[in-house]
């Protein structure tokens, strides 16, 4: 970053799954689109030239701990695939299907370079000032930097809660919550 007012996130005020994901799934599904919760994808099949996802074998349910019923199997047959996963979850997926293998467009994930990220949230019972509500840091590895956030500032959160009443920690209110990616 060349300077603090090139940083882009955006930041949603509130919980992203009721204000974001709840909104566009009941959307999609509005448009005909099926989410198969509780779905791990097992294997895929290709159409008849080689050139697209066919077949999609899933098992449904939860694991099978010896104490629920085994997951069901199931193959689908969709119009379109979408792979919504992140490079190194799609990258495992080609890595592991002998069918999506064949695919050129698939093998080039096998190249993709990436770094995983941590993310750490603090809760501090002191209030702590940060010189932005966002702060990159670098220069302590080669190539290696973070960044951390001031949430409390970020969503406009009222952290004043002067704690007099609480008798544990676990119900005080935090004072500043720091993020750290």
């Amino acid at each position: 970053l060349s300077r603090q007012g090139a940083f882009d996130v955006r930041w949603c005020k509130g919980n992203i799954g009721q204000q974001v994901l709840d909104p566009w799934r009941r959307r999609m599904e509005e448009l005909g689109v099926e989410f198969q919760m509780s779905t791990r994808v097992t294997g895929f099949e290709l159409n008849e030239d080689e050139t697209g996802v066919s077949k999609i074998m899933c098992t449904v349910g939860n694991s099978n701990n010896g104490q629920q019923p085994p997951p069901e199997q199931v193959v689908y047959e969709p119009d379109t695939v979408v792979f919504a996963v992140g490079a190194a979850a799609l990258n495992a997926m080609v890595r592991n299907s002998p069918a999506l293998s064949k695919l050129q467009e698939f093998r080039r994930f096998a190249n993709l370079r990436g770094t995983s990220v941590l993310a750490t949230r603090l809760y501090l019972d002191a209030k702590v000032t940060t010189p932005y509500t966002a702060n990159a840091c670098w220069g302590f590895d080669e190539g290696v930097g973070m960044t951390f956030f001031n949430i409390g500032e970020l969503h406009e959160l009222d952290l004043s809660n002067n704690n007099e009443t609480a008798t544990t920690a676990a119900q005080q209110t935090p004072q500043t919550i720091l993020e750290v990616d």
